[in-house]
């Protein structure tokens, strides 16, 4: 293969355009169809995939009965050609944010807990405030929103205390307290308080990944040495509730995001463990170092908390 022209020499000479129409031929399998899709007619296409094979010192396309496919080293060009289209669609959409009025981005990564209970209404003042300021917000669990903040993926994480949150600065930003949601006819119903230990017997609807209340459970039933009978597990509270109503078994929340829930027809019994109290803090690698929207983002989370 030839050698590739000097870095700069080859950004200048690779057409994004003629990149887009490689990608839409993967994708449609076809030239004829890529060139329906792309409004351009077949023949030009063609001649557009030549000067792009030119380029790069190779074939990218093989021809075979129903039309064509990438060759290995299209593969490599096709894997390569949508992160850039993807990144060069960013910038558009940034383009078109900054021709409204928008001036700055915040990355902000939340647990399942944060976004249910407080940050809606949060997010809604500041929005309301600083109309030139978008937040990207992400909801994972405890262990995830800390990892994205470490990895500079999130400006801001808010979440509960976990092992990999206790490396990064910490603010505190709400208290919660978890309660024990079961149907009005479970046998815990009526209880006015319950420890999770008392729980175990019953089975129980869990939440996928690395929560830090999922972890603690966990913890809660080792120590008891009992199995946690979990029968299934969910993505967000909003489901867990759900299971919950149709029997699936019993689970653990905060309260607040189940009063937001709005659920009637379930029961929420406060635990009385001590790591049933807790508290949400707001993370980043170095909160005077912040960008300037998100810095700002940092300061009205912490007003709103007291």
């Amino acid at each position: 293969m030839p050698t590739l022209a000097p870095s700069r020499t080859f950004l200048r000479q690779i057409d994004l355009g003629t990149l887009d129409l490689f990608v839409l031929v993967c994708e449609t399998g076809s030239i004829a169809r890529a060139a329906a899709r792309g409004n351009i007619a077949a023949s030009a296409l063609s001649r557009r995939i030549c000067e792009l094979e030119r380029l790069l010192g190779g074939p990218l396309l093989v021809r075979h009965a129903r039309g064509v496919r990438p060759t290995d080293l299209g593969a490599q060009v096709l894997e390569h050609g949508v992160d850039i289209l993807v990144e060069v669609e960013r910038l558009r959409i940034a383009l078109g944010e900054f021709s409204q009025g928008v001036r700055g981005r915040v990355r902000l990564a939340a647990s399942a807990s944060a976004v249910e209970q407080f940050l809606p209404a949060d997010l809604a003042a500041f929005a309301a405030d600083h109309p030139e300021i978008r937040i990207a917000l992400h909801q994972s669990s405890s262990q995830e929103v800390a990892r994205a903040v470490l990895a500079g993926e999130a400006d801001l994480g808010i979440c509960g205390e976990s092992e990999t949150a206790v490396h990064l600065p910490s603010r505190p930003y709400r208290a919660e307290r978890l309660v024990l949601v079961t149907r009005l006819d479970h046998p815990l119903a009526d209880r006015p308080d319950v420890a999770f230990a008392e729980t175990l017997d019953f089975e129980q609807v869990g939440m996928r990944g690395s929560s830090t209340v999922q972890i603690n459970l966990n913890r809660e039933a080792r120590e008891a040495r009992r199995a946690l009978r979990q029968r299934v597990e969910v993505n967000s509270l909003s489901a867990m509730c759900r299971m919950i109503e149709c029997g699936m078994g019993i689970g653990v929340m905060a309260s607040g995001a189940f009063q937001a829930l709005g659920k009637t027809g379930l029961a929420a019994i406060p635990l009385t463990d001590p790591w049933a109290s807790r508290t949400l803090n707001l993370y980043a690698v170095d909160f005077v170092r912040l960008p300037a929207p998100a810095r700002r983002l940092a300061d009205a989370l912490a007003t709103a908390s007291a």
